[in-house]
């Protein structure tokens, strides 16, 4: 009896200690606030929604131009101790496959409004919160999108 209990044992523990070693670092400082869903009006009217969804460094943007969806993926990296904030937007994909260069950003949070700054993909990191004069940088704040949104998102996307 002894020598199955202690053979269930190892084969319980053997099988917990891998999952326990794959499970990820959950995001902390404002990584973490940042987690969700965030959404905005972009372009030189403000006029082009987007909808960014983080989950951990991983980001899904959906961009509504001209009645169509398109979808971009990606990652982020972000350095809070620098001054302004920093944020990179990396190893973005266009909806046909072709790879982004990188874009640099400043941002900030407060609460559930994310302010970004991008310099534009291969640019500059700008220094500073100001919008260009007819392009880069580029100025974005987004607001996050309530658990009340995302259930009347769901809703219209079943009719």
């Amino acid at each position: 009896m002894r020598p199955l209990f202690a053979a269930l044992v190892i084969a319980a523990t053997a099988s917990v200690a891998p999952a326990q070693e794959k499970k990820a670092e959950a995001p902390k400082g404002d990584l973490a606030k940042m987690q969700g869903k965030w959404s905005a009006n972009v372009g030189p009217d403000k006029d082009i929604p987007i909808v960014f969804e983080i989950k951990d460094t991983k980001v899904t943007l959906v961009v509504t131009f001209q009645g169509e969806e398109r979808t971009i993926t990606g990652e982020i990296k972000i350095d809070e101790t620098k001054t302004p904030k920093q944020l990179d937007w990396i190893k973005f994909v266009t909806p046909d496959g072709q790879e982004m260069d990188d874009n640099f950003a400043i941002y900030k949070i407060d609460g559930d409004e994310l302010t970004t700054c991008s310099g534009g993909p291969g640019n500059e990191r700008p220094s500073g919160f100001k919008e260009g004069e007819g392009g880069p940088p580029n100025l974005t704040v987004l607001k996050r999108v309530k658990a009340e949104e995302k259930k009347e998102e769901k809703k219209e996307e079943k009719k």
